[in-house]
This record gives structure tokens, sequence and C-alpha cells, in this order.
């Protein structure tokens, strides 16, 4: 894969990830999951979600969400990030590492929660943070 792509879409991951932490969060939440999906005629999306549970054992406390930003998903395109689910997932996990070690209001909510998590609907969890 080329990476020139890159730079656009952590930008644009950027400013929708700071317009999705800008919408109350409620204070029960404590951990961050961004779900990867793939649409059945375009590209794969992202979005983010919180919920007020978190266990390093068991990854369903994500499907407990308190927070659904109004803001919805982010396309990512197939071109950039991948065709197949492995590069995707890998791109995404490196989208939101850049997005939590760059100074901002959005960064410095995600890094209070106990956990920030990246994987698939239905899929295995992989923590991004903690490290």
């Amino acid at each position: 894969m080329n990476e020139n792509p890159v730079s656009p879409l952590q930008s644009e991951f950027h400013a929708w990830l700071d317009g999705a932490l800008r919408e109350p969060i409620p204070l029960t939440v404590i951990a961050f999951c961004f779900n990867l999906a793939e649409r059945a005629l375009g590209p794969w999306c992202i979005e983010v979600v919180g919920s007020d549970i978190y266990s390093a054992d068991d990854s369903d406390w994500a499907c407990e969400e308190s927070f659904r930003p109004a803001s919805g998903s982010l396309s990512l395109p197939k071109s950039v990030v991948g065709d197949t689910w492995e590069p995707a997932l890998e791109h995404t996990k490196r989208l939101v590492q850049a997005y939590l070690d760059r100074p901002s209001a959005g960064s410095a909510i995600l890094l209070r929660a106990q956990a920030v998590a990246v994987g698939f609907v239905d899929g295995d969890l992989h923590t991004v943070f903690p490290k």
C-alpha cells in the first residue's frame, strides 16, 4: 500500500473524531471502542462508542453503549486501508494511535478512559490504550 494517502485520511479522521468527542459524553463513560464494519457497496466504515463498563477479560463491555455520537460513522476507503479485514484493522489501529499521540481535547478525553479499543463488530477487540 502506498503511504502517501495516509496523511489526508489521518486529517479527516482527526476532524471526524474531534467533532464526535465534542458531543456531550456521559460522566459514566469509562471506555471507548472504535467499531469497524465493511459496507456491502462501499468502503469500510468506523464509528466510536463509549461504555460505562469495562473488563480486560470480557470484550462484551463494548456492547454496552452509553455514548454514541450523532456524527455517525466515517468511511475508510479500501484504496487506502486495504480491501481485506487484516490490513483494514491494522491501518485503523494506526489511525487511532496517531490520534491518541496528538495533543488535543479529544485525545485527552480518550486518555482519561480506562481503555480504548479497536475491532470489528462481532470480532475481537484490540486494545490500543493502555498499551
